[in-house]
Protein backbone atom coordinates (compact mmCIF):
# COMPACT_ATOMS: atom_id res chain seq x y z
CA UNK A 1 0.00 0.00 0.00
CA UNK A 2 1.60 3.28 -0.99
CA UNK A 3 2.32 5.89 1.94
CA UNK A 4 -0.01 8.91 2.86
CA UNK A 5 1.41 11.74 0.79
CA UNK A 6 3.58 14.72 2.86
CA UNK A 7 1.75 17.51 1.25
CA UNK A 8 -1.68 18.21 0.56
CA UNK A 9 -2.18 18.09 -3.45
CA UNK A 10 -4.63 20.32 -5.27
CA UNK A 11 -5.50 20.45 -9.40
CA UNK A 12 -6.69 23.38 -10.62
CA UNK A 13 -8.03 23.34 -14.07
CA UNK A 14 -7.56 26.72 -15.91
CA UNK A 15 -5.81 29.46 -15.06
CA UNK A 16 -8.20 32.28 -16.58
CA UNK A 17 -9.17 34.98 -13.41
CA UNK A 18 -11.44 32.29 -11.11
CA UNK A 19 -8.23 29.81 -11.56
CA UNK A 20 -5.33 32.02 -11.03
CA UNK A 21 -7.23 33.73 -7.94
CA UNK A 22 -8.26 30.62 -6.32
CA UNK A 23 -4.69 29.79 -6.01
CA UNK A 24 -3.74 33.14 -4.91
CA UNK A 25 -6.26 32.57 -2.33
CA UNK A 26 -5.02 29.07 -1.64
CA UNK A 27 -1.68 30.36 -1.25
CA UNK A 28 -2.98 32.93 1.74
CA UNK A 29 -4.90 30.08 3.62
CA UNK A 30 -3.29 26.85 3.68
CA UNK A 31 -2.02 26.28 6.84
CA UNK A 32 -0.70 22.52 6.37
CA UNK A 33 2.13 21.48 3.67
CA UNK A 34 0.41 22.42 0.03
CA UNK A 35 0.95 21.25 -3.27
CA UNK A 36 -1.06 23.23 -5.72
CA UNK A 37 -0.69 22.36 -9.44
CA UNK A 38 -2.47 25.24 -11.92
CA UNK A 39 -2.97 23.54 -15.46
CA UNK A 40 -3.70 25.99 -18.34
CA UNK A 41 -3.63 24.96 -21.95
CA UNK A 42 -2.56 28.15 -22.90
CA UNK A 43 0.81 29.60 -23.00
CA UNK A 44 0.01 32.45 -20.73
CA UNK A 45 -1.71 32.16 -16.89
CA UNK A 46 -3.78 34.60 -15.50
CA UNK A 47 -6.08 36.87 -18.42
CA UNK A 48 -8.59 34.04 -19.70
CA UNK A 49 -10.51 34.07 -22.27
CA UNK A 50 -12.43 37.66 -20.98
CA UNK A 51 -8.86 39.25 -20.27
CA UNK A 52 -6.89 37.96 -23.16
CA UNK A 53 -7.92 40.31 -25.74
CA UNK A 54 -5.51 42.35 -27.87
CA UNK A 55 -7.86 45.18 -28.43
CA UNK A 56 -7.34 48.36 -26.17
CA UNK A 57 -11.35 49.53 -26.92
CA UNK A 58 -12.46 46.29 -24.84
CA UNK A 59 -12.94 47.92 -21.34
CA UNK A 60 -14.13 46.14 -18.38
CA UNK A 61 -18.09 46.62 -17.51
CA UNK A 62 -17.41 47.04 -13.84
CA UNK A 63 -15.87 50.55 -12.36
CA UNK A 64 -12.22 50.12 -11.23
CA UNK A 65 -12.86 50.67 -7.85
CA UNK A 66 -15.10 47.43 -7.61
CA UNK A 67 -12.56 44.90 -9.35
CA UNK A 68 -10.04 44.16 -6.28
CA UNK A 69 -9.15 40.76 -6.35
CA UNK A 70 -9.91 40.54 -3.07
CA UNK A 71 -12.61 40.89 -1.38
CA UNK A 72 -11.45 41.88 2.14
CA UNK A 73 -8.73 44.63 0.37
CA UNK A 74 -11.29 46.29 -1.89
CA UNK A 75 -8.76 49.19 -3.04
CA UNK A 76 -6.23 46.41 -3.81
CA UNK A 77 -6.36 46.61 -7.80
CA UNK A 78 -6.59 50.75 -8.09
CA UNK A 79 -3.41 50.45 -6.00
CA UNK A 80 -2.00 48.64 -8.68
CA UNK A 81 -3.03 50.33 -11.19
CA UNK A 82 -1.72 53.70 -9.37
CA UNK A 83 1.71 52.17 -9.13
CA UNK A 84 1.88 51.72 -13.02
CA UNK A 85 3.92 54.26 -14.70
CA UNK A 86 2.82 53.91 -18.56
CA UNK A 87 5.41 56.49 -19.75
CA UNK A 88 2.87 58.94 -20.52
CA UNK A 89 3.14 60.76 -17.72
CA UNK A 90 -1.01 60.45 -17.64
CA UNK A 91 -2.75 60.73 -14.47
CA UNK A 92 -3.86 57.67 -12.79
CA UNK A 93 -7.38 56.46 -13.85
CA UNK A 94 -9.96 56.90 -11.49
CA UNK A 95 -11.60 54.37 -9.17
CA UNK A 96 -15.08 55.40 -11.27
CA UNK A 97 -13.01 54.66 -14.35
CA UNK A 98 -13.54 51.43 -16.77
CA UNK A 99 -10.02 50.45 -17.53
CA UNK A 100 -9.07 48.10 -20.40
CA UNK A 101 -9.43 44.18 -20.26
CA UNK A 102 -6.03 43.91 -21.25
CA UNK A 103 -5.14 45.79 -18.27
CA UNK A 104 -7.28 44.22 -15.93
CA UNK A 105 -5.42 40.53 -17.37
CA UNK A 106 -1.96 42.24 -16.30
CA UNK A 107 -3.29 42.42 -12.79
CA UNK A 108 -4.95 39.48 -12.41
CA UNK A 109 -0.62 37.88 -13.28
CA UNK A 110 0.38 40.20 -11.21
CA UNK A 111 -1.69 38.85 -8.71
CA UNK A 112 -0.57 35.38 -9.05
CA UNK A 113 3.39 36.36 -8.73
CA UNK A 114 2.64 38.07 -6.06
CA UNK A 115 0.90 35.17 -4.09
CA UNK A 116 3.39 32.79 -5.18
CA UNK A 117 6.54 35.27 -3.75
CA UNK A 118 4.56 35.63 -0.63
CA UNK A 119 3.79 32.20 -0.19
CA UNK A 120 4.84 30.45 3.27
CA UNK A 121 7.23 28.05 2.98
CA UNK A 122 5.25 24.72 3.29
CA UNK A 123 3.02 25.71 -0.18
CA UNK A 124 4.11 25.28 -3.72
CA UNK A 125 2.56 26.09 -6.84
CA UNK A 126 3.46 24.47 -10.11
CA UNK A 127 1.88 25.60 -13.05
CA UNK A 128 1.92 23.40 -16.21
CA UNK A 129 0.65 24.44 -19.88
CA UNK A 130 -1.12 21.24 -20.79
CA UNK A 131 -5.10 19.75 -21.06
CA UNK A 132 -6.84 18.02 -18.80
CA UNK A 133 -8.92 14.90 -21.11
CA UNK A 134 -9.68 12.38 -17.98
CA UNK A 135 -10.06 12.59 -14.45
CA UNK A 136 -11.21 9.57 -12.31
CA UNK A 137 -11.96 10.20 -8.41
CA UNK A 138 -13.19 8.15 -5.50
CA UNK A 139 -13.00 8.21 -1.53
CA UNK A 140 -9.17 7.55 -2.06
CA UNK A 141 -8.55 10.53 -4.31
CA UNK A 142 -8.30 11.73 -7.88
CA UNK A 143 -6.26 11.22 -10.67
CA UNK A 144 -5.81 13.64 -14.08
CA UNK A 145 -4.21 12.79 -16.91
CA UNK A 146 -3.26 15.60 -19.22
CA UNK A 147 -2.99 15.75 -22.79
CA UNK A 148 0.90 15.09 -22.97
CA UNK A 149 0.55 12.00 -21.52
CA UNK A 150 0.98 13.02 -18.12
CA UNK A 151 -1.00 11.23 -14.61
CA UNK A 152 -1.62 13.68 -11.66
CA UNK A 153 -2.13 12.09 -8.39
CA UNK A 154 -4.28 14.56 -6.39
CA UNK A 155 -6.24 15.01 -3.20
CA UNK A 156 -8.98 17.59 -4.55
CA UNK A 157 -9.58 18.77 -8.47
CA UNK A 158 -11.06 21.99 -8.99
CA UNK A 159 -12.57 22.69 -12.20
CA UNK A 160 -11.88 26.47 -13.33
CA UNK A 161 -12.59 26.14 -16.94
CA UNK A 162 -14.45 29.57 -17.77
CA UNK A 163 -17.24 30.06 -20.49
CA UNK A 164 -17.14 28.01 -23.76
CA UNK A 165 -18.01 29.19 -27.40
CA UNK A 166 -21.89 29.25 -28.44
CA UNK A 167 -22.93 25.94 -30.25
CA UNK A 168 -24.31 26.80 -34.07
CA UNK A 169 -27.80 28.48 -34.10
CA UNK A 170 -30.48 25.71 -35.00
CA UNK A 171 -30.42 26.15 -38.38
CA UNK A 172 -29.49 23.38 -40.44
CA UNK A 173 -26.97 24.69 -42.87
CA UNK A 174 -23.94 22.15 -42.15
CA UNK A 175 -21.81 23.62 -45.43
CA UNK A 176 -22.05 27.18 -43.98
CA UNK A 177 -20.95 26.48 -40.76
CA UNK A 178 -17.47 24.08 -42.06
CA UNK A 179 -17.11 27.35 -44.36
CA UNK A 180 -14.26 29.98 -43.46
CA UNK A 181 -17.54 32.25 -43.80
CA UNK A 182 -18.72 31.64 -40.50
CA UNK A 183 -16.58 32.38 -37.46
CA UNK A 184 -17.92 29.96 -34.54
CA UNK A 185 -16.55 32.28 -31.76
CA UNK A 186 -16.18 35.98 -31.29
CA UNK A 187 -12.95 35.67 -29.68
CA UNK A 188 -11.02 34.24 -32.16
CA UNK A 189 -9.27 36.86 -33.10
CA UNK A 190 -7.32 35.42 -36.22
CA UNK A 191 -10.63 34.40 -37.78
CA UNK A 192 -12.27 37.75 -36.92
CA UNK A 193 -9.14 39.31 -38.98
CA UNK A 194 -9.80 37.69 -42.04
CA UNK A 195 -13.00 39.88 -42.52
CA UNK A 196 -12.79 41.73 -45.57
CA UNK A 197 -12.92 45.66 -44.65
CA UNK A 198 -15.57 46.45 -46.78
CA UNK A 199 -17.90 42.79 -46.55
CA UNK A 200 -21.43 43.23 -44.90
CA UNK A 201 -21.38 41.53 -41.72
CA UNK A 202 -24.18 39.48 -39.94
CA UNK A 203 -23.86 39.12 -36.03
CA UNK A 204 -25.74 37.01 -34.13
CA UNK A 205 -26.93 37.83 -30.65
CA UNK A 206 -26.87 41.64 -29.38
CA UNK A 207 -25.40 41.48 -25.94
CA UNK A 208 -22.16 42.22 -24.74
CA UNK A 209 -20.42 40.10 -26.95
CA UNK A 210 -21.94 41.78 -29.84
CA UNK A 211 -20.72 44.97 -28.29
CA UNK A 212 -16.82 43.44 -28.54
CA UNK A 213 -17.25 42.14 -32.15
CA UNK A 214 -18.24 44.88 -33.56
CA UNK A 215 -14.78 47.28 -31.45
CA UNK A 216 -13.22 44.97 -32.71
CA UNK A 217 -13.81 44.90 -36.64
CA UNK A 218 -13.90 48.76 -36.24
CA UNK A 219 -10.31 48.70 -34.70
CA UNK A 220 -9.21 46.34 -37.55
CA UNK A 221 -10.74 48.98 -40.29
CA UNK A 222 -13.57 47.01 -41.33
CA UNK A 223 -15.80 49.42 -43.26
CA UNK A 224 -18.95 47.30 -44.74
CA UNK A 225 -22.39 47.50 -43.09
CA UNK A 226 -23.33 45.39 -40.25
CA UNK A 227 -26.37 44.12 -39.09
CA UNK A 228 -26.82 42.52 -35.18
CA UNK A 229 -29.77 40.26 -34.76
CA UNK A 230 -31.40 38.50 -31.89
CA UNK A 231 -34.93 37.34 -30.82
CA UNK A 232 -35.87 40.74 -28.98
CA UNK A 233 -32.78 43.21 -30.68
CA UNK A 234 -32.52 44.39 -26.64
CA UNK A 235 -29.11 46.62 -26.39
CA UNK A 236 -27.02 46.51 -23.04
CA UNK A 237 -27.83 49.33 -21.07
CA UNK A 238 -25.22 52.19 -20.21
CA UNK A 239 -23.38 52.78 -16.51
CA UNK A 240 -24.16 55.54 -15.48
CA UNK A 241 -23.14 56.73 -11.53
CA UNK A 242 -24.99 55.28 -9.07
CA UNK A 243 -25.66 56.19 -5.21
CA UNK A 244 -26.93 54.17 -2.26
CA UNK A 245 -30.32 52.96 -2.18
CA UNK A 246 -31.82 50.47 -0.08
CA UNK A 247 -33.97 47.51 -1.46
CA UNK A 248 -37.09 46.20 -1.14
CA UNK A 249 -35.47 43.03 -0.24
CA UNK A 250 -36.09 41.57 3.71
CA UNK A 251 -33.87 38.52 4.15
CA UNK A 252 -36.31 37.14 6.24
CA UNK A 253 -39.42 37.56 3.83
CA UNK A 254 -38.57 36.39 0.12
CA UNK A 255 -40.23 36.22 -2.91
CA UNK A 256 -41.30 33.50 -4.13
CA UNK A 257 -42.05 34.39 -7.74
CA UNK A 258 -40.54 35.73 -10.74
CA UNK A 259 -43.63 38.12 -10.75
CA UNK A 260 -43.32 39.24 -7.18
CA UNK A 261 -39.94 39.90 -7.78
CA UNK A 262 -40.12 42.20 -10.99
CA UNK A 263 -43.29 44.11 -9.37
CA UNK A 264 -41.27 44.78 -6.25
CA UNK A 265 -38.34 46.04 -8.46
CA UNK A 266 -40.80 48.44 -10.69
CA UNK A 267 -41.77 49.95 -7.31
CA UNK A 268 -38.43 50.61 -5.85
CA UNK A 269 -37.50 52.49 -9.59
CA UNK A 270 -40.64 54.53 -9.20
CA UNK A 271 -39.40 54.92 -5.48
CA UNK A 272 -35.85 56.15 -7.07
CA UNK A 273 -37.10 58.31 -9.41
CA UNK A 274 -39.33 60.28 -6.85
CA UNK A 275 -36.22 60.91 -4.53
CA UNK A 276 -33.89 62.10 -7.69
CA UNK A 277 -32.18 58.68 -8.07
CA UNK A 278 -31.03 56.95 -11.15
CA UNK A 279 -33.43 53.41 -11.98
CA UNK A 280 -29.20 52.17 -11.82
CA UNK A 281 -29.22 53.06 -8.15
CA UNK A 282 -32.58 50.53 -7.07
CA UNK A 283 -31.31 47.94 -9.37
CA UNK A 284 -28.05 47.72 -7.95
CA UNK A 285 -29.58 47.53 -4.93
CA UNK A 286 -30.82 44.31 -5.18
CA UNK A 287 -27.39 42.62 -6.63
CA UNK A 288 -26.46 41.44 -2.88
CA UNK A 289 -29.31 39.36 -2.97
CA UNK A 290 -28.99 37.68 -6.02
CA UNK A 291 -28.03 34.80 -4.85
CA UNK A 292 -30.69 34.43 -2.41
CA UNK A 293 -33.74 35.39 -4.65
CA UNK A 294 -32.17 32.68 -6.78
CA UNK A 295 -32.06 30.25 -3.68
CA UNK A 296 -35.61 30.68 -2.92
CA UNK A 297 -37.34 30.61 -6.16
CA UNK A 298 -39.23 26.88 -7.16
CA UNK A 299 -37.34 25.52 -10.35
CA UNK A 300 -41.07 26.48 -12.26
CA UNK A 301 -40.37 29.71 -11.20
CA UNK A 302 -36.76 29.93 -12.31
CA UNK A 303 -37.87 28.28 -15.72
CA UNK A 304 -40.19 30.91 -16.17
CA UNK A 305 -37.58 33.72 -15.36
CA UNK A 306 -35.15 32.28 -18.39
CA UNK A 307 -38.10 31.92 -20.93
CA UNK A 308 -39.65 35.36 -19.74
CA UNK A 309 -37.54 37.53 -18.14
CA UNK A 310 -33.93 36.69 -18.50
CA UNK A 311 -33.10 38.74 -22.08
CA UNK A 312 -35.02 42.06 -20.13
CA UNK A 313 -32.81 40.94 -16.76
CA UNK A 314 -29.39 41.02 -18.44
CA UNK A 315 -29.33 44.13 -20.20
CA UNK A 316 -30.46 45.84 -17.31
CA UNK A 317 -27.90 44.21 -15.17
CA UNK A 318 -24.94 43.63 -17.18
CA UNK A 319 -24.37 47.40 -18.30
CA UNK A 320 -21.73 49.25 -20.93
CA UNK A 321 -19.60 51.72 -20.18
CA UNK A 322 -20.31 55.25 -21.70
CA UNK A 323 -17.63 55.51 -23.95
CA UNK A 324 -18.37 52.03 -25.64
CA UNK A 325 -21.65 53.05 -25.70
CA UNK A 326 -21.39 56.11 -27.19
CA UNK A 327 -19.27 54.84 -30.19
CA UNK A 328 -22.12 51.92 -30.89
CA UNK A 329 -24.76 54.75 -30.66
CA UNK A 330 -22.39 56.39 -33.41
CA UNK A 331 -22.36 53.64 -35.27
CA UNK A 332 -26.00 53.63 -35.17
CA UNK A 333 -26.54 56.81 -35.84
CA UNK A 334 -24.42 57.14 -39.30
CA UNK A 335 -26.27 53.31 -40.51
CA UNK A 336 -22.80 51.49 -40.08
CA UNK A 337 -24.93 49.24 -37.39
CA UNK A 338 -28.30 47.88 -37.73
CA UNK A 339 -29.67 46.58 -34.78
CA UNK A 340 -32.82 43.79 -35.80
CA UNK A 341 -35.25 41.61 -34.24
CA UNK A 342 -35.93 38.33 -35.12
CA UNK A 343 -35.51 34.75 -35.74
CA UNK A 344 -32.71 33.09 -38.04
CA UNK A 345 -34.54 30.82 -40.45
CA UNK A 346 -32.11 29.36 -43.06
CA UNK A 347 -28.68 30.70 -44.23
CA UNK A 348 -27.42 29.31 -47.87
CA UNK A 349 -23.76 29.40 -49.03
CA UNK A 350 -23.48 31.87 -52.27
CA UNK A 351 -20.73 32.58 -54.44
CA UNK A 352 -20.08 36.11 -52.97
CA UNK A 353 -20.75 34.64 -49.40
CA UNK A 354 -23.90 33.50 -47.17
CA UNK A 355 -27.78 34.35 -47.51
CA UNK A 356 -29.48 34.82 -44.23
CA UNK A 357 -33.28 34.87 -44.51
CA UNK A 358 -34.91 36.22 -41.20
CA UNK A 359 -38.39 36.21 -39.80
CA UNK A 360 -38.73 39.57 -37.89
CA UNK A 361 -40.15 39.50 -34.53
CA UNK A 362 -44.12 39.91 -34.14
CA UNK A 363 -46.60 37.24 -34.80
CA UNK A 364 -46.74 38.53 -38.53
CA UNK A 365 -43.33 39.18 -38.95
CA UNK A 366 -42.01 39.84 -42.44
CA UNK A 367 -39.49 38.04 -43.91
CA UNK A 368 -36.04 39.49 -45.18
CA UNK A 369 -33.12 37.87 -46.84
CA UNK A 370 -29.53 39.37 -46.72
CA UNK A 371 -26.60 38.70 -48.61
CA UNK A 372 -23.05 39.03 -45.82
CA UNK A 373 -19.42 38.03 -46.34
CA UNK A 374 -19.48 36.49 -42.60
CA UNK A 375 -21.65 35.72 -40.16
CA UNK A 376 -20.48 35.96 -36.13
CA UNK A 377 -22.43 34.35 -33.62
CA UNK A 378 -22.07 36.14 -30.24
CA UNK A 379 -25.09 34.59 -28.78
CA UNK A 380 -23.61 34.34 -25.82
CA UNK A 381 -21.65 31.18 -23.89
CA UNK A 382 -22.64 27.44 -23.99
CA UNK A 383 -23.80 26.55 -20.72
CA UNK A 384 -25.30 22.97 -21.44
CA UNK A 385 -23.09 20.75 -20.85
CA UNK A 386 -24.34 17.80 -22.69
CA UNK A 387 -23.62 19.85 -25.86
CA UNK A 388 -19.99 20.50 -24.94
CA UNK A 389 -17.11 18.85 -26.60
CA UNK A 390 -14.56 19.76 -23.87
CA UNK A 391 -12.42 16.15 -23.60
CA UNK A 392 -12.40 16.57 -19.19
CA UNK A 393 -16.26 17.69 -19.58
CA UNK A 394 -16.80 14.87 -21.54
CA UNK A 395 -14.94 12.50 -19.25
CA UNK A 396 -16.75 13.95 -16.09
CA UNK A 397 -19.83 13.17 -17.89
CA UNK A 398 -19.03 9.70 -18.94
CA UNK A 399 -17.91 8.27 -15.62
CA UNK A 400 -20.87 9.71 -14.30
CA UNK A 401 -18.98 12.34 -11.72
CA UNK A 402 -20.96 15.39 -12.95
CA UNK A 403 -24.27 16.21 -14.35
CA UNK A 404 -26.05 18.83 -16.28
CA UNK A 405 -28.20 21.01 -13.90
CA UNK A 406 -31.53 20.42 -14.58
CA UNK A 407 -32.12 24.11 -16.48
CA UNK A 408 -29.11 23.79 -18.30
CA UNK A 409 -26.83 26.72 -16.42
CA UNK A 410 -24.03 25.27 -15.81
CA UNK A 411 -23.01 21.76 -14.17
CA UNK A 412 -24.96 20.53 -11.08
CA UNK A 413 -22.90 21.59 -8.22
CA UNK A 414 -24.07 22.76 -4.32
CA UNK A 415 -23.26 26.24 -3.14
CA UNK A 416 -19.65 25.36 -1.97
CA UNK A 417 -18.46 24.34 -5.73
CA UNK A 418 -18.54 20.50 -4.84
CA UNK A 419 -19.75 18.23 -7.79
CA UNK A 420 -23.16 16.10 -7.80
CA UNK A 421 -22.36 13.49 -9.81
CA UNK A 422 -24.85 11.01 -11.96
CA UNK A 423 -26.06 9.01 -8.81
CA UNK A 424 -27.09 12.27 -7.18
CA UNK A 425 -24.18 12.33 -4.61
CA UNK A 426 -21.96 15.38 -4.08
CA UNK A 427 -18.25 14.68 -4.27
CA UNK A 428 -16.10 15.47 -1.61
CA UNK A 429 -13.06 15.94 -4.15
CA UNK A 430 -14.21 17.58 -7.00
CA UNK A 431 -15.20 21.04 -7.11
CA UNK A 432 -16.47 23.63 -10.33
CA UNK A 433 -16.18 27.51 -9.60
CA UNK A 434 -16.66 30.37 -12.11
CA UNK A 435 -19.25 30.57 -14.43
CA UNK A 436 -19.80 27.02 -14.77
CA UNK A 437 -21.22 26.90 -11.18
CA UNK A 438 -23.89 29.17 -11.67
CA UNK A 439 -27.01 26.71 -11.24
CA UNK A 440 -27.35 27.47 -7.60
CA UNK A 441 -26.76 30.97 -7.89
CA UNK A 442 -27.79 32.44 -11.56
CA UNK A 443 -25.09 35.48 -10.78
CA UNK A 444 -21.64 34.06 -11.03
CA UNK A 445 -19.63 36.01 -14.06
CA UNK A 446 -18.65 39.21 -12.78
CA UNK A 447 -15.33 39.73 -10.48
CA UNK A 448 -17.20 41.09 -7.66
CA UNK A 449 -19.39 37.87 -7.51
CA UNK A 450 -16.11 35.35 -8.63
CA UNK A 451 -13.65 36.87 -6.18
CA UNK A 452 -15.91 36.18 -3.15
CA UNK A 453 -16.43 32.50 -4.16
CA UNK A 454 -12.74 32.04 -4.52
CA UNK A 455 -11.80 33.60 -1.03
CA UNK A 456 -15.28 31.28 0.06
CA UNK A 457 -13.69 27.80 -2.00
CA UNK A 458 -9.75 28.48 -0.74
CA UNK A 459 -10.94 28.37 2.88
CA UNK A 460 -13.30 25.56 2.03
CA UNK A 461 -10.83 22.94 0.01
CA UNK A 462 -8.06 23.69 2.92
CA UNK A 463 -9.93 21.97 5.31
CA UNK A 464 -11.05 19.08 3.65
CA UNK A 465 -9.21 16.02 4.75
CA UNK A 466 -6.25 14.60 2.21
CA UNK A 467 -6.53 11.13 0.51
CA UNK A 468 -5.29 7.87 2.34
CA UNK A 469 -3.57 6.52 -0.60
CA UNK A 470 -3.20 8.02 -4.06
CA UNK A 471 -5.47 6.56 -6.58
CA UNK A 472 -4.15 4.09 -8.77
CA UNK A 473 -2.89 4.72 -12.56
CA UNK A 474 -5.65 1.76 -13.47
CA UNK A 475 -8.52 3.84 -12.19
CA UNK A 476 -8.21 6.02 -15.72
CA UNK A 477 -8.54 2.69 -17.84
CA UNK A 478 -10.13 3.29 -21.34
CA UNK A 479 -8.90 7.33 -21.26
CA UNK A 480 -8.10 7.44 -24.64
CA UNK A 481 -11.73 6.36 -25.55
CA UNK A 482 -13.27 8.97 -23.34
CA UNK A 483 -10.70 11.95 -25.04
Amino acid sequence: MSARPSKRRIAIIGAGFTGSVLAAHLMRCADEPTSLHLIERMPSVGAGLAYSTPNAAHLLNVRAYNMSAYPDDPRHFLRWLWAQDDGAGAAPPSGHAFVSRARYGAYIQDVLREAMTAAPSHVSLTVSQAEAVDIASDARGTRLRLGNGTSLPVDTAVLCVGNFAPSPPPVTAPEVYASSRYVASPWDWPALATIAPDAPVLILGTGLTMVDTVLSLEEQGHRGPIVALSRRGLLPQTHEETRPFKSFIHPQVMPRTVLDVMIALKADVRRARETGFDWRSAFDALRPYHHLIWSHLPLEERRRFLRHARPYWEVHRHRIAPEVAARIAALCANGRLTIRAGRLQTLHLVPNGVEATVRARGAEGTVWTRTVGSIVNATGTECDFSRIAHPLVKALLTRGLARPDPLRLGLDVTMDGALIGEDGQVSDRLFALGPISRPPFWEMTAVPELRSQCARAARHIARLPRSATPLPESALAGARAIS
